[in-house]
């Protein structure tokens, strides 16, 4: 396979024309299957080739398509690779963050949506491999939901947008709408999914982060919705307190004592 730092191969897989851009792929994919052990370094290098594929995408369907496609990979990477490679995304993608113009934001706001969810579906496919499910989660830990102020604000309140939707899709996707066990086979799956430890690094940032903002959106964007309790994930009491308090606090602030 060419270089993926490489300004011909990036190209290629930026490419309009559907031929041009599958045949790096394939051959993107041969490359990342291979059962050998890869340094993160290498992944870090390897998914910055793939930032400026994505970059050099200039219509919505192809880039919907690279999206989809980037998000892939992570179907075909050997379980060994999976946390590295997982990691390598989240670093880069925060690195170069801060230079992405608003032109081209929503093309990688599709990019993480559909990378997230496609680490999901592996696990799933994985059935929720023990050592896969931690990598995933440290890879979170480390950098998006790390709550380090090197980390973008922007990726952790898109990651808190998006993580209950496409935990939803990877859970009912493949359900059929006319399926009369319907209800039944989804209480299946979400008995077989572990929420409790794909949503506990939110959790943890919710207590933790230094900024005020992402603890507020954690417990209200996401903690606080709805299908979370539909899905039986109880969330700490202690969280409740502390948001509680908080809204007590807030209502105290804005009432008028007269002058002093």
């Amino acid at each position: 396979m060419s270089n993926p730092q490489t300004s011909a191969f990036v190209r290629k897989l930026a490419a309009n024309d559907r031929p041009t851009r599958n045949a790096a792929l394939e051959s993107l994919k041969k490359f990342l299957s291979r059962p050998r052990d890869m340094p993160l370094i290498e992944f870090e290098k390897l998914w910055k080739g793939l930032y400026f594929a994505m970059w050099f995408s200039d219509r919505p369907r192809p880039q919907q398509r690279l999206a989809a496609d980037l998000g892939q990979l992570f179907l075909v990477v050997p379980e060994k690779n999976f946390y590295n490679f997982a990691l390598a995304f989240w670093k880069v993608i925060a690195r170069e963050w801060v230079g992405i113009d608003h032109h081209r934001l929503d093309k990688f706001l599709l990019l993480v949506r559909r990378v997230l969810f496609y680490q999901l579906k592996r696990l799933s496919e994985s059935q929720w491999d023990s050592e896969m499910v931690s990598g995933f989660l440290n890879a979170l830990k480390k950098s998006p939901l790390s709550g380090d102020n090197k980390v973008p604000t922007g990726i952790t309140y898109h990651l808190i947008d998006i993580y209950a939707d496409e935990v939803e899709r990877m859970m009912f996707e493949e359900l059929e709408d006319d399926e009369e066990e319907e209800e039944e086979k989804k209480q299946e799956i979400i008995d077989q999914t572990p929420l409790k430890e794909l949503i506990e690094p939110f959790v943890t940032l919710s207590k933790e982060c230094l900024l005020k903002t992402i603890r507020e959106k954690i417990k209200d964007d996401l903690l606080g919705d709805d299908r979370l309790t539909q899905w039986n994930v109880t969330v700490s009491a202690k969280i409740n307190e502390d948001k509680q308090e908080q809204e007590d606090e807030d209502e105290d602030d804005d009432e008028w004592h007269g002058f002093e």
